[in-house]
């Protein structure tokens, strides 16, 4: 029995390193640790429920054996499950800062569906600061929306400044702000959409960067593929067509990363940089991204596992919001609201 214990403990420690660090190669080179790192929660999960049961029959050292793999594991694993039990405290003499960032899916306006937006009155309610909406509508305003204009006034009112793009990211503002010119946001041809703005925020100048890195590549077959996974006829070529798109996507997102690490890199001062990133915590790209710079509120300033993208059985946490600078986050959390097939995130940051 213990020998067995301490295989299966090794085993499972072995899954867990090489999920919790799949992410620092180049799905270029190797495929398989991008899947890995996504699947990381589940092994994780599976991890924790082994430990236990080998606790209950008493096997000492198979648990020490995945306890250090856990603990090996926590740099990632603190991206998609921090334990922030107490948060840092308000500084009185200075300012405080709400931003947003939510996938809105176009409002759901495919539907037909003329009743008024709930993600719309879900962004207002929140009266954040700064708001960043990606899949706002590539091929017309949102404004011209029957979902929409009820709020208009109370959007304009209550954002002065705006600005949607022609393809899909837009900024919602109390404060004014300028758009940033670069090479780097003029390459369209990588399908990717991102989009930068300098925002004269209380505190200072603030780069807000809205990044929405291209979807992997899966259609509406595909979501269907992965809601039928439960059933036994054709399931491998069901699940190998998956692959082999999901690694298109994290191959795709590699220059991507990198193009936005460019950008960030001829950047001075505090930065937010928030989005649809298409990839969970602890990834090849998102590590591009977030450099040895960047923090992610969700990391600092969040309890627990969360996911903010929710359709079609495929729960990841895909948003997020990455920060830098002379700024100190207090609270981050994911909002189970809207219309949309993703979550919103709030944070506020003191500066």
């Amino acid at each position: 029995m213990k020998y067995f214990a301490r295989f299966v403990a090794i085993v499972a420690s072995f899954v867990l390193l090489f999920a919790a660090y799949g992410g620092r190669v180049d799905p270029h080179v190797w495929n398989l640790p991008a899947l890995a790192t996504l699947a990381l929660p589940a092994v994780a999960i599976v991890a924790v429920v082994l430990l236990a049961l080998l606790a209950v029959f008493r096997q000492w050292r198979a648990c020490v054996v995945i306890v250090g793999a856990l603990l090996l594991s926590w740099p990632t694993l603190r991206l998609i499950c921090p334990v922030n039990l107490f948060n840092a405290k308000a500084d009185p003499d200075k300012t405080q800062l709400t931003v947003l960032t939510m996938n809105v899916e176009e409002f759901n306006w495919q539907t037909g569906d003329k009743t008024p937006s709930k993600s719309m009155r879900y962004i207002l309610d929140q009266d954040a600061d700064i708001v960043v909406i990606q899949e706002g509508l590539v091929y017309f305003p949102f404004e011209k929306l029957d979902k929409v204009k009820p709020m208009l006034d109370e959007l304009y009112k209550k954002y002065p400044y705006r600005k949607k793009h022609y393809y899909d990211v837009g900024i919602l503002s109390k404060y004014p702000f300028t758009e940033v010119e670069s090479s780097v946001l003029a390459q369209d041809t990588l399908s990717y959409f991102i989009k930068a703005w300098d925002v004269e925020a209380p505190g200072g100048d603030l780069r807000v960067v809205n990044m929405h890195l291209s979807s992997l590549r899966l259609n509406n077959n595909d979501n269907r593929i992965i809601d039928s996974m439960n059933k036994p006829s054709g399931r491998k070529q069901r699940a190998k067509s998956v692959v082999k798109k999901l690694m298109g996507g994290f191959r795709g997102h590699v220059r991507q990363a990198q193009a936005v690490r460019q950008l960030l890199d001829n950047t001075a001062g505090d930065v937010l940089v928030m989005g649809d990133m298409n990839e969970t915590p602890g990834s090849y790209a998102y590590r591009l991204v977030c450099g040895d710079d960047l923090r992610d509120a969700w990391a600092d300033a969040g309890l627990g596992p969360t996911y903010t993208f929710n359709d079609h059985h495929f729960y990841v946490k895909i948003d997020h919001i990455l920060y830098r600078g002379d700024m100190k986050v207090l609270s981050c959390r994911r909002d189970k609201e809207g219309e949309s097939d993703h979550y919103p995130l709030v944070a506020v940051f003191q500066r």
